[in-house]
């Protein structure tokens, strides 16, 4: 089991512009994260959805399952309820004029990694990757 606080991140866009893409994620994940393939999106109400897609981990598919619930305007937990990676953490957004902080806190375990040095760094990865891709298409956002 690995405890990770990821703090220092900076989207470089208002609170407001982050929440708009927190919508976005509910309606188009697909064209915000384009590692990732086939998703499926279920409201399970109006704060809350159930995203899966197929990613690649070291040349196989994994398919992944979560549910994101957002808590406006602090931020965003996710519960991983399917993949690679178990566990859940909350992204909390911290408004700094026309950009906003973020800090990753939460817990992860995995029953094909259990080296914590392993899973650390694929969940440093994972969180890496989903930043990126976020700041990647809040450009594109008007």
């Amino acid at each position: 089991m690995v405890f990770i606080v990821d703090e220092g991140s900076e989207f470089g866009a208002p609170l407001e512009k982050v929440w708009k893409l927190s919508e976005a994620h509910a309606k188009d994940a697909a064209k915000i994260h384009p590692s990732g393939k086939n998703y499926k999106t279920e409201s399970v109400s109006e704060n809350a959805a159930i995203q899966s897609w197929d990613s690649d981990m070291q040349g196989q598919t994994v398919k992944t399952k979560i549910k994101v619930t957002r808590f406006y305007p602090l931020g965003v937990a996710i519960e991983l309820l399917e993949g690679a990676i178990a566990g859940s953490f909350f992204n909390y957004y911290i408004p700094n004029g026309n950009k906003t902080g973020v800090t990753v806190v939460g817990e992860f375990t995995s029953s094909m990694m259990p080296d914590e040095n392993q899973l650390k760094q694929a969940v440093m990865s994972f969180l890496e990757q989903a930043f990126n891709e976020d700041s990647a298409y809040l450009k594109t956002m008007s």
